[in-house]
Parts: C-alpha cells; structure tokens; sequence
C-alpha cells in the first residue's frame, strides 16, 4: 500500500485542505464503510473509468450500488455510505476545506451537501480532460501536482469567489473551538447576523446547516477518542466530546455511523469491511 499528501500552498490552499494518492494493488472485494466527515471531496479513480457507492449494506439490508463517472464529487454529508475497496484500489483525492468549495463549482456548491455527482455534470468535457491528465502522470507526485494545477486553475477564471465568507469562516473557527462550547446563537450574536440569514449562508458554503455540522464534528471527535484508546470507557469518551450523557452519544454515534460504538469497535478490529452480497 502507498499513501502520499500534499498540503497545497495559498492561494489554492485557502479552498483545498489536502490533496491525496493512495494505493493497494491487492485488495479483496468488500465494502468498505465510510463516516460523515463534513468535508467535500473530489475523487479521480485511477483503475477504473467509473466511481460507485452503496448504501443499504451497511444495515444489513442489501447493497444498492450507485454508479458514477471515474471523477466525481462527494459532497458534505451526514450519513455513512460504503464503497467497494477493491474498485477503489488506485486513487487520487482532494479534500476541500469547510466552505471552500464555491470557487470549483459556483455559488450553489451547497446543493451538494450529501451529493454524489459526477464532475462531467458541473464542469462539461473538462472534467475527463482532467482525469487523463492525471492518468498520464507518472508517479503519484507528479499526479497529486496536476490535480493542483486543475483546481488553481479554476481560481483564474472570471468570476471566481477568489475570497472566503468571513462570517461562515468566523463561525467554522468558532464551532472547532474544543474550550468553548459555541451555540448558533453564540455565533450569530457575534455576528450581528439574524439566525436565518446565517444558516442560509452557512448551508450555502458548507453543505450542511450549522447545527448538522457541529453534531458531525462532535462525531468525529468521538471517533478520533475511540480510535487513541486501547481501553474504550463509553462515559469517558461522551463527556470528553461534549455529550449530554452516554445514551445521547451512543443514540447520535448511530444515527452518524450506523453502528453503536460498541459495534463499530469490533467492526475496526475487522478493518471496517463488510462482504459483498452475492
């Protein structure tokens, strides 16, 4: 298996948090779940023309595959979905920052919350051209850096939101403060903002509302705890993560993962695979 980052520079690197390579040339045919993140991403499948996603499986009901062009986008969303690991054994990613996806895909980037969208619908013939580039690139490198030319390429067009919204980037800063439990309410007093006006411009930028996105972050602590902890203690982990209690952190640990946390821990120790039906 090969792993490779790249943290791109500014300009682009106020929109992309990181840009990724992986692969695994053997990989047996599961599923392989995937948990909300609040991130977007921009996905280039480098062994197959095609990108597919399941849902259903997950649940014990049966897999309901998605099928998508070799270069998608995977909005922002808040439920698991799973992917067929072997399908997805040479890939090259991009992952947006909260609110950062305007520049790339215009002023309803945030119809993409919880999306799955082949890029040829947002970006026409382009989207293909940028997927063979990348597939003539010899080393993942040299691949991670002709994804980055593409998407700073967008910044040059006319038009793009070359600038953030402050108040949405305020609000982000606010909400992964761990020493202060921001509300909405905190935020848009501090903003000066009615409520409605800032969960639309949030929605807008993020994908999701302000209250979803905390609750996915809160999440992902939870997770990020779980996974540095030899000896799990549930109580410990839900006030840690700013749960009311542990029925209320097991209830949205589910409701995020579709497993309580019990299950997904045994599921890790198993690498989080699950067979394919059929």
């Amino acid at each position: 298996m090969r792993f490779v980052t790249y943290t791109p520079p500014p300009p682009l690197g106020r929109f992309v948090r990181l840009l990724w390579y992986y692969a695994a040339p053997e990989l047996p045919d599961l599923l392989e779940r995937v948990l909300p993140s609040g991130a977007m991403s921009l996905l280039i499948n480098l062994a197959e023309d095609e990108l597919r996603w399941y849902d259903g499986a997950a649940d014990g009901g049966a897999a309901r595959c998605h099928r998508l062009s070799g270069i998608a986008v995977c909005g922002a969303h808040a439920e698991h979905f799973a992917i067929d690991s072997a399908e997805q054994r040479a890939i090259v990613g991009a992952e947006l920052s909260p609110g950062g996806a305007a520049p790339f895909f215009g002023p309803d980037a945030g119809e993409l919350g919880g999306a799955h969208v082949s890029l040829d619908a947002l970006w026409g013939r382009e989207a293909a051209l940028v997927r063979e580039r990348v597939l003539e690139a010899k080393t993942p490198e040299e691949r991670l850096r002709m994804l980055e030319s593409a998407l700073a390429a967008r910044l040059l067009r006319p038009r793009a939101p070359l600038e953030r919204d402050r108040s949405v980037d305020f609000a982000l800063a606010a909400f992964a403060d761990q020493a202060r439990a921001w509300t909405v309410a905190d935020v848009t007093g501090q903003l000066g903002m009615s409520s409605k006006r800032f969960i639309r411009s949030f929605t807008e930028r993020v994908g999701l509302t302000p209250k979803r996105y905390c609750r996915v972050q809160r999440f992902q602590q939870a997770v990020s705890a779980i996974e540095r902890g030899e000896r799990v203690s549930w109580a410990g982990v839900a006030a840690a993560c700013g749960y009311y209690d542990q029925a209320h952190f097991i209830h949205d640990f589910r409701a995020f993962a579709g497993l309580t946390p019990t299950e997904y821990v045994t599921r890790r120790r198993e690498r989080n695979h699950v067979p394919l039906d059929g």
